[in-house]
């Protein structure tokens, strides 16, 4: 499954980040890596950003980057 049909609340991991180079060096600075546990807050309505926590802090993420990262939720 990717971030962007993840539901409200819930804990993930990240399995891969599937894009260029570019995209992941700049997932990789907000601290979004491969084996990373996230957090969905908030997901926005009418294809909105979701708002994800990792390490105490959140950072908005846009549907379609979200569409680009498979994860898996954390039970």
């Amino acid at each position: 499954m990717t971030l962007d049909q993840a539901r409200n609340h819930s804990f993930l991991r990240i399995l891969l980040i599937s894009d260029d180079w570019a995209t992941r060096r700049s997932l990789n600075q907000l601290g979004l890596y491969a084996g990373e546990r996230v957090h969905v807050v908030r997901r926005a309505p009418f294809g909105g950003p979701l708002v994800i926590e990792n390490r105490n802090s959140r950072v908005a993420i846009s549907r379609q980057l979200a569409e680009r990262i498979r994860v898996e939720v954390i039970p």
